[in-house]
């Protein structure tokens, strides 16, 4: 059975074991969906042998038995489908709870399919997290993405999820049709406001069978570049990270169906979009950090994490390059040290004088 990147790569993370439901409970599909593309190859309906099949070959292939693990049921509407199959959903997995085997479960829905009266269902088989799918928070830019709601009803899902106890997260999406730099800064402001445990982040892409492919052919579209994906997605670390909001996902999980010729038409598509972000991160600090250092400096010596070296040098050295060039005289090294905290970059010049700086939000 097919395997299914998991999310988190930190010690501090759950084992997500995910579910995709398939567009169950949704009322109509989005400009932007093609669930058979990004979810790959599952069932309309899950049945129970293939939920217990799936779920046990997950735990087996999990080999840092430390972690905690956690069943999420993505892909859909999971408050909208029939609530008999929802029942039947939270169940199956909810046994695997009482069992010992896993530690908890979460859901994403949309936004206008919670009230206080159907989060009694997920209570009662102990969901801890729900994500919402926001995308916006700009009315023009959901109606335009035929969402079917629009933001007042992100703001009251947050409220009522909050007010039962349940760990919360949004979806938002950068590069939608009628959105701008202002309107997804717009956005983050609003998701500050609520606060919410998590955020993932994914640029749009442009997938075949979907209505905003038709949008892109006609050259009424026009998607994000990658670099202003990344800008975009730098720019929303910054300002959650300082808010104390953890960014889990940055990007689309590329599915085998997702790199077949024709899947994706056009957009911001990287394998190691996260990555890239994290790069954009590490040099835009690392910047602000050399304005304390003279251009004609004779050397600078970096310390970082072992686990944070990739993305300081950036992809391909690129971040070391652009050093280089705003200090061509300088011998620049790079020490990666197993005891120097993430995010933590400390600097040394000839001089002898140190610097110490610390991103926020890298865990």
């Amino acid at each position: 059975m097919k395997k299914i990147s998991h999310e988190s790569k930190t010690n501090n993370n759950p084992f997500i074991i995910p579910v995709f439901i398939m567009n169950s409970g949704c009322p109509h599909r989005c400009i932007f969906c093609n669930q058979e593309i990004t979810a790959g190859n599952f069932p309309q309906k899950i049945t129970k042998d293939f939920f217990d099949t799936y779920i046990n070959s997950h735990l087996a292939w999990n080999k840092d038995k430390s972690k905690k693990k956690e069943i999420a049921f993505y892909g859909g509407s999971f408050t909208g489908i029939d609530p008999l199959y929802q029942e039947d959903l939270l169940s199956w997995a909810y046994s695997f709870i009482q069992k010992g085997i896993v530690n908890s479960l979460r859901i994403s829905t949309r936004p206008d399919y919670i009230s206080a009266a159907n989060v009694s269902l997920l209570k009662k088989y102990n969901v801890t997290t729900v994500e919402i799918g926001a995308q916006s928070f700009v009315d023009e830019v959901l109606f335009s993405a035929q969402r079917g709601h629009n933001a007042d009803s992100i703001i009251k899902a947050l409220t009522i999820l909050k007010n039962n106890g349940f760990q919360t997260g949004l979806h938002l999406m950068a590069g939608l049709p009628k959105d701008t730099k202002e309107g997804f800064i717009y956005s983050l402001d609003k998701t500050i406001e609520l606060k919410p445990d998590t955020v993932r982040i994914h640029p749009v892409v442009v997938l075949s069978g979907t209505a905003l492919a038709k949008e892109f052919r006609r050259g009424e579209y026009k998607p994000l570049e990658l670099s202003e994906a990344v800008e975009l997605c730098r720019m929303a670390w910054e300002k959650l990270s300082m808010a104390g909001i953890r960014i889990i996902r940055m990007g689309l999980h590329l599915t085998p169906e997702m790199i077949k010729d024709g899947s994706v038409l056009a957009g911001p598509i990287h394998p190691a979009l996260g990555n890239l972000v994290l790069s954009s991160v590490f040099y835009n600090h690392t910047i602000k950090f050399l304005e304390k250092v003279a251009p004609d400096t004779e050397e600078l010596s970096f310390v970082v994490s072992n686990r944070d070296t990739s993305s300081f040098r950036g992809l391909n050295n690129a971040n070391i390059s652009a050093i280089k060039t705003l200090y061509p005289h300088a011998n620049l090294i790079v020490k990666s040290l197993t005891g120097q905290p993430r995010g933590k970059i400390s600097l040394t010049i000839k001089s002898g004088k140190s610097f110490n700086l610390n991103i926020p939000g890298i865990i």
